[in-house]
């Protein structure tokens, strides 16, 4: 199983090799969402996330789910996966 730490470093490994069209920088938030089988990563931009500039959000419906036994990353859509979603817990992954 991979630890909440791990999905983390995983996360930006995988940003390192895809690249996500992001505006201004991208950031990997501490705080995610977890099942049984999944983590539910929580990123888009510094200038978003941390100064609450607006026109930096991403406005899409795509989210990307980390398996917790392999790590592997999935692009998902969220109206698809509205249910699963609301059940998930809240977690820290921490900063890195």
């Amino acid at each position: 199983m991979v630890t909440p730490e791990e999905a983390r470093q995983l996360l930006v490994e995988y940003f390192a090799k895809n690249p996500p069209a992001v505006s201004g920088d991208l950031y990997v938030a501490p705080e995610w969402f977890e099942d049984e089988d999944d983590f539910l990563t929580v990123w888009g931009s510094r200038q978003f996330f941390l100064e609450g500039k607006a026109e930096y959000g991403s406005w899409n419906n795509e989210v990307l789910f980390m398996d917790k036994r392999t790590g592997e990353v999935r692009r998902d859509m969220h109206n698809a996966n509205f249910r699963k979603i609301r059940a998930m817990t809240p977690i820290d992954v921490g900063e890195g």
